[in-house]
C-alpha cells in the first residue's frame, strides 16, 4: 500500500507535467508616429497625399477610472497556452484595441491630384476639409510566440517577479471614421450583418501588422499576475474606405500596456 508520502508525490508529479493556459484584461496608452496618408478617389478624380501627418489616441479613462463601458477605453484580451509545464515558452492570440486620431488644425503638405487638377500646397487640417480616425479604432489581432522567464521569486509572500517577451504577426481589423472636402465615409450600422467585411463594414480587414512585446509579471500563487509591457509595432494599412475611394498608410505603434491575467 502506498503511504501518504508516495501519494503526495505522485500528485505533485501530475500536477507538475500539467500545462497551462492563461487569459488576460487590460487597457493602453498609444503612441504613432508621423505618416503619409494616401488617398485614392478614381471617381471623383482625387489621387493624393497627406504628408506627415500627426495622430495621437483616446485612452478612455481620461475623464475617470470606471465610469464608462468597460469596452469603451483602449483594451486588450490575451488568450494563451504554454507548451511546458514550467511555463517558459507559449503562444498567445492577442487582440488590441488600439486608437488613431490625426490631430485638427495642423498643417500638411498635400501633394498629388485633385479634381483632375495637379496640388503641391499646404493646408490646414479641419473637421470638415481633412479628419482621419480609426477611433473605433485601429484594432490589430496577433498570434504571438511568448517566453517567460522567473527573475525573482519570494516564496514567504508567494511571488515571482518573471520577464516576459513576445514576437508575433497579424491582420488590422479598423473602422474607419473620415471627412474628406466635405465627404463623410458610411461603414453602415453596427449590425450583425455588417460587422465584418473587405472594404465594407463596421470593422474591416484592412492590412497586417508585426511587433515585438517587452515587460515584466507579478505573479502571485502561479495563478493571478499583473502584467506590464511595452509594444512596438509596424502597422500596414490598406484599402481602409473613405469616400468614394480607398486610404493607406504605413506607421509605427508605440503601445504601453497593463494587464491582469489569470493561468488555470
Amino acid at each position: 500500500m502506498a503511504s501518504t508520502n508516495d501519494a503526495n508525490i505522485i500528485a505533485n508529479t501530475q500536477n507538475n507535467d500539467e500545462k497551462s493556459f492563461y487569459v488576460s484584461w487590460g487597457y493602453n496608452k498609444d503612441y504613432w508616429t508621423n505618416s503619409d496618408i494616401h488617398i485614392s478617389q478614381p471617381a471623383l478624380n482625387n489621387n493624393f497625399v497627406v504628408n506627415d501627418v500627426h495622430a495621437g489616441d483616446y485612452p478612455g479613462w481620461n475623464t475617470g477610472i470606471f465610469n464608462k463601458d468597460l469596452m469603451s477605453p483602449q483594451y486588450n484580451i490575451r488568450f494563451g497556452y504554454f507548451f511546458n509545464p514550467a511555463r517558459t515558452w507559449g503562444i498567445e492570440l492577442s487582440f488590441d484595441h488600439t486608437k488613431y486620431n490625426t490631430n485638427l488644425n495642423q498643417v500638411a503638405r498635400i501633394s498629388g491630384m485633385i479634381n483632375g487638377q495637379t496640388v503641391i500646397q499646404n493646408s490646414v487640417l479641419t473637421s470638415n476639409y481633412f479628419y482621419y480616425a480609426l477611433h473605433n479604432g485601429a484594432n490589430n489581432l496577433m498570434l504571438n510566440l511568448v517566453r517567460r522567464k522567473t527573475m525573482v521569486t519570494m516564496p514567504t509572500a508567494k511571488l515571482q517577479l518573471v520577464g516576459i517577451g513576445k514576437a508575433g504577426m497579424g491582420v488590422m481589423l479598423p473602422h474607419p471614421e473620415n471627412t474628406i472636402f466635405g465627404q463623410t465615409v458610411n461603414v453602415g450600422p453596427k449590425a450583425w450583418n455588417n460587422y465584418f467585411g473587405w472594404n465594407h463594414g463596421w470593422w474591416q480587414m484592412g492590412g497586417w501588422t508585426a511587433g515585438l512585446e517587452l515587460g515584466m509579471q507579478l505573479v502571485f500563487r502561479k495563478r493571478v499576475y499583473l502584467e506590464f509591457t511595452d509594444k512596438e509595432a509596424y502597422v500596414n494599412l490598406s484599402d481602409i474606405q473613405v469616400y468614394q475611394g480607398q486610404a493607406s498608410q504605413t506607421m509605427w505603434l508605440n503601445e504601453m500596456i497593463g494587464s491582469f491575467g489569470v493561468m488555470f
